[in-house]
């Protein structure tokens, strides 16, 4: 409640007494949104008028003396300097605060809403803040409700506040405390009343919360259960609850960027964890694949060149019957040795896989360490101490990849870290090729059928993936298409930005240019 009507006007009648013959003898801004006049009262001592227009720590209190810096500090109002004031004044049940000075210039505080700024009326409008020439409109003046006033809205099912705009939250719980939660037009009228009483004689407090979140009150709040600490004025009560804010926002403006990156990471290393060791704990393929191998070999003789599967008896099982897809354009040998090569490659990421879980295990360790130290900090002080100790942890967690959860399409990380992206629905195959896949990534998709639209990201301009990168993609785009059941299909494979949206087209209907095609093996990587 630090710019709430019933504080402002207290302040002011409280600072009316100093003010008045007092000297301006200084104006400047060296904080954003922030301007402080200094003054010098009759008996020869100086005073400094702090405002803050800048959201959300907006305010106004004084102290005493000045103390202003050296560099980076803009001169405001020069004009100013060496005019006396003669009043400080507050609008009737309002907040404008106006500074009047004896040569019929004035001074207008707004230290609320949308266009908080100081106005200077002084052969024209000029602001503190901006361009702005024209003073904000006061309201009407607002009158203490009658109990009719009260009875209306309680029947039309209305927020009390709509008859009370100058009380805040906190004095809106208090009126129905003191009512004793009671709706009774006359009971709150008469609750109303005393309250506007006791608010013409303030008496501040401060209500501190277990975090030291300060609350700032003209009266005693009966509904809150502590006592709150009793102030000696109006002015000592903003000034340590607005400079108590702004050491939090401070905090907070430290604290919150860290804390949110390291709960963050820690998140995605457990995920990371949980999807390799749930990766790990499904059967391989490579003993399936080196199966077949030896099927082929050990049949070859029987098999003709350009079919796309065959069957074949399982001599070296049960001895049943097993399809076995092939590519036509490879003999029997061939094809064996090409089923022998995705059993190695198969072990090889599998042992990758095992190797790096236990990385994952002492990243996630690592993090979660961190984390845990850092919900202790309390100032800002402990957090940059805590950043320059553990300044290479951070450099790494900040330049990690962003959460794959995060990531809407379907994800495939290939060997040397390439990913593909797969849209999974009209809407998604829009949005990822036509803004999410950059110009030179590859696009790949099923030809002559339907299917998602598959995106292969590359490292950079120039960057040339190996060739099984791009099969291991196109299988990837041929298995979620129409064409899956086949052996073999064929796979357009072209850079980004051939790819374009006819105007008007739907969703994910898109004219390629430049494709190239080649045939593949519907399938999804180890």
């Amino acid at each position: 409640m630090l710019t709430n009507y019933y504080t402002l006007r207290a302040l002011v009648r409280e600072w009316n007494p100093r003010l008045a013959g007092a000297r301006i003898i200084d104006g400047y801004s060296q904080h954003r949104g922030s301007l402080i006049l200094v003054f010098e009262d009759v008996q020869g001592g100086q005073w400094s008028l702090n405002t803050s227009v800048q959201a959300p720590n907006m305010h106004i209190f004084m102290y005493a003396g000045a103390n202003r810096s050296r560099k980076n500090v803009v001169d405001v109002f020069p004009e100013l300097r060496n005019e006396t004031v003669e009043r400080l004044r507050i609008a009737n049940r309002d907040r404008q605060i106006t500074l009047q000075l004896t040569n019929g210039s004035c001074l207008h505080f707004f230290v609320y809403g949308p266009k908080a700024n100081v106005y200077l009326d002084h052969e024209g409008i000029t602001s503190f803040r901006g361009d702005f020439t024209t003073l904000p409109a006061l309201r009407s003046v607002v009158d203490v409700p009658s109990a009719e006033a009260v009875e209306s809205v309680l029947a039309s099912g209305k927020m009390l506040r709509s008859v009370l705009p100058l009380f805040p939250k906190k004095l809106i719980e208090e009126v129905w405390y003191r009512a004793g939660g009671i709706q009774d037009p006359t009971t709150i009228t008469s609750v109303i009343g005393e309250m506007e009483d006791d608010l013409q004689n303030p008496s501040p407090r401060i209500y501190w919360d277990e975090e030291r979140k300060p609350l700032l009150s003209m009266i005693r709040l009966g509904h809150i259960a502590a006592e709150g600490e009793k102030m000696s004025s109006t002015d000592e009560a903003v000034r340590v609850v607005a400079r108590r804010r702004l050491a939090l926002h401070r905090f907070s403006g430290t604290y919150d960027p860290l804390i949110r990156l390291l709960k963050k990471r820690v998140v995605q290393s457990e995920n990371g964890l949980s999807r390799v060791e749930e990766e790990l704990s499904k059967p391989g393929r490579a003993d399936k694949h080196e199966h077949f191998g030896h099927l082929l070999m050990a049949q070859a003789h029987t098999l003709k060149a350009g079919s796309d599967e065959v069957r074949v008896a399982d001599i070296l099982g049960d001895g049943a019957e097993v399809t076995i897809v092939l590519d036509p354009r490879l003999n029997a040998i061939e094809n064996a040795q090409a089923y022998y090569g995705k059993a190695k490659r198969s072990r090889e990421a599998r042992k990758k896989s095992m190797e790096r879980i236990q990385g994952l295990k002492r990243t996630a360790q690592n993090t979660q360490s961190l984390y845990e130290q850092a919900l202790n900090l309390q100032t800002v002080e402990e957090v940059k101490t805590f950043q320059m100790k553990n300044e290479g942890h951070l450099k790494a967690l900040m330049a990690a990849p962003e959460d794959p959860d995060a990531i809407p399409y379907r994800r495939f990380v290939l060997d040397a870290g390439y990913e593909v992206w797969v849209g999974r629905n009209a809407k998604q195959n829009d949005q990822l090729t036509m803004h999410d896949a950059r110009k030179y990534d590859l696009w790949l998709h099923a030809r002559g059928v339907a299917g998602s639209h598959t995106v292969l990201r590359l490292r950079g301009r120039t960057d040339s993936p190996p060739k099984q990168i791009i099969e291991q993609a196109a299988s990837i785009a041929a298995w979620y298409s129409k064409a899956r059941t086949s052996g073999l299909a064929p796979v357009i494979v072209v850079e980004r930005k051939y790819v374009r949206k006819p105007r008007k087209a739907l969703p994910g209907t898109v004219v390629v240019e430049r494709e190239k095609v080649i045939l593949v093996e519907p399938g999804l990587p180890e």
